[in-house]
This record gives C-alpha cells, structure tokens and sequence, in this order.
C-alpha cells in the first residue's frame, strides 16, 4: 500500500520540509512506502482558510488548479492519499480522487470552523488527533472516524535514557514548561498564576520573558526536568508535549483529565488536573514526594515508548485504513474531471469575477483569460 503524505509547510523556528521528509526516511525504514507532498501554495507560507480555499476554487484560481494538477498526476501511483494537517484541499476536489483519502486534524476545536468542519466529511477516513473531539467530528456526518495520536519523534527524546537513570539520576530542574503565552487569554491567566506559583522553573515561547529556546537545547532540558506541566487552550490533550514529556522522563502534569485519562492511567502513568489550583497543589506534593514522581515518570516512559513512538503511532494509522480500505475498492485517479472544472471556470465572465474578488479584499483572485 503506497500512501502519499500531504503535509503542511510553514515558516517556523525549525526546517518543517527537513523534519518531515527525515521523518518519512524512519517511516521507508521500517517497511513503509511512503513519499511527501507539500499541500502548501508556494511554500514556505500560510495554509488557506476555508473562505480563501472555497473562493479560488469556485473562481477557478490558476495558482490553486496548477497545484491540484501536480498532485492528481502524483497520486496516480499511490493507494492512499494523507492530508496530515488537514489543509488547501477544497472537497469537492476531493470527491474526485480515486485514492483513498484520509483526513487528519491535530488543530480541533481551535481551528475547526475555519479548517476541518467544511472539509472532513468528504474523506474516507478522519483522523483526529484530539481524542476530546471525536464525537463532533461523528456530528459533522463524518462516516469514519478515530483518534490518532501525534506521538513523539525519534528525533524528541534521548535514545539512551534508561529506566536506572529516571529512578536514581539526580534532575536539578524542578519545573519546565515549552509553550507559547500569547494568543489565548485565559490560557495566559493559568500560565502566569502557575508560573508565580514557581518561580524557579524555566518557561520558555513566544511571550515569556525568556523567549522561544533554541531547539538543540530542548531534550537535555527536559532530561534535567522533575515535571512538566502542560495546559492546553481548550479541548484536549493534544500538543506534543503530551507525549515528549513522558518520553524523556519527565512526570507530566496535565489538564483535560477525563480525557488525559483515555491516553494514560492517571495517578500511575500521569498526573491531571482540572484547574490552575489543582496544578499548584500537585506540584508542591510531588515536588516533595521523590519517590512517587519518579515511579509514575518511570511508567509513563514505558508506556510512551511502547505505545507512542513514531512507529507504532504509523502502523495505528495503516492498520484502520488496511481495514476500510479492503472494503472500497479504487482504480488510479483519472485528471478528466480536473480538466472539465478549468473549462467550467473559464466560462465565468470576468467582469463577475473582478466584483467577487473585490469584496474577499484578503484574496488575490489572478483572471483565467
């Protein structure tokens, strides 16, 4: 089963081409056939949000139709077709793929009206990566849905870290917290009520006074770390941290507890909390019960290896497309149906076009004479 990897490329603080690409060469590696497509126009850069993306479809945007055109002609030797961040694949596009398609989202709820809910529904299978919104994706009349969590990289953890060391090695940091405090106004409420709480932890992203920590620095941070709390904006868990803590022995101190508790065991695995309160409280007691903290560090390292590595997080995601996909039979995609939506479009007079266009002022809308 040959499966396409759409992704999304973006400016940020580390190469995402380099990351993904060296992450499909581990994936080839372990038996995989795999290969990666940037869903990006123009990449580096920003994805389109479902406005922008439904209006250049519908105005037949060139840029847009050249880039479903490379990927139709791509997807032609592969069995499944992977959208991994869920981006710039308008859905009736979708509808005329002959791949399997399979949509996957680690942005929900946060982004969910302007990038999943208009999109989802048009896929074989969904992916979601927030196990708290499975169910609404099942709302949207998605007929296929399971959760699929991020997992770590193999590049996000110390290889050599040992069971002996997180039971006996001396860690001198007591807290370290990774994130951003920015955008989400009650998060950043909880974030500087915890940080006050403790400040001899290090905190570092965009909007602490540290600022974002170069990544080389990242792992042996973490190795040094007692706790690693972890607040999400909303819904969840989902970011990386869920399982890049555990993965290098770092007790995790997580919200979002009911569902937390659906990924692992609480009190034995991981440590939830409902509120900022709740957290403080946690801290002080595990900060002063060694033994405890490490023994539960200790499981959720086992069980994060074991369960959430790259790997095994993969073959979770193959094994329930294996099982749908031995149920839709597909031939190889055919571009007709491409074709017959440029003609369409250049029908449409310009004079109508150039009103639309004026009133999307965030979009520019190139003419198709």
């Amino acid at each position: 089963m040959r499966i396409l990897i759409g992704y999304s490329y973006y400016h940020s603080f580390i190469d995402v081409s380099v990351t993904i690409n060296s992450w499909a060469r581990r994936l080839k590696k372990a038996g995989f056939d795999v290969e990666t497509f940037p869903l990006t126009l123009n990449p580096p850069g920003h994805p389109l949000w479902w406005k922008q993306l439904d209006l250049r479809w519908q105005l037949g945007d060139k840029e847009l139709l050249y880039h479903y055109h490379q990927l139709g002609e791509k997807l032609v030797d592969f069995d499944v077709f992977l959208n991994l961040n869920g981006i710039n694949i308008h859905p009736d596009f979708v509808q005329k793929l002959n791949t399997f398609n399979v949509y996957a989202c680690f942005d929900d709820p946060e982004s969910s009206e302007r990038l999943s809910k208009p999109v989802a529904s048009a896929y074989d299978l969904c992916l979601v990566g927030n196990i708290a919104e499975v169910q609404t994706y099942k709302s949207w009349g998605c007929q296929n849905v399971s959760f699929w969590p991020a997992g770590f990289r193999a590049d996000e953890f110390k290889t050599t870290l040992t069971e002996e060391e997180i039971l006996t090695k001396e860690r001198f940091i007591d807290i370290t917290m990774l994130c951003e405090k920015k955008f989400y106004i009650d998060r950043i409420k909880r974030l500087d009520t915890y940080a006050h709480a403790f400040p001899q932890g290090q905190y570092f992203g965009n909007g602490w006074p540290n600022g974002v920590l170069d990544e080389s620095k990242k792992i042996p941070l973490y190795q040094n770390t007692k706790i690693g709390p972890n607040f999400h904006n909303s819904t969840g868990p989902i970011n990386y941290r869920v399982w890049t803590l555990p993965a290098n022995g770092v007790m995790q101190l997580c919200d979002n507890k009911s569902h937390l508790g659906e990924i692992f065991k609480l009190g034995e695995e991981v440590v939830g909390f409902d509120t900022v309160d709740e957290a403080i409280e946690l801290t002080h007691y595990f900060l002063n019960h060694e033994d405890e903290r490490r023994k539960i560090a200790l499981a959720g390292w086992k069980r994060t290896i074991i369960d959430y590595n790259e790997i095994a997080v993969f073959r979770k995601a193959v094994d329930i497309i294996k099982e749908l996909i031995s149920k839709k039979n597909k031939t190889p995609i055919q571009n007709t149906s491409l074709n017959l939506k440029i003609q369409r479009i250049k029908t449409i007079p310009s004079r109508v076009r150039f009103i639309i266009s004026n009133h999307i002022k965030t979009i520019d809308v190139p003419q198709n004479d």
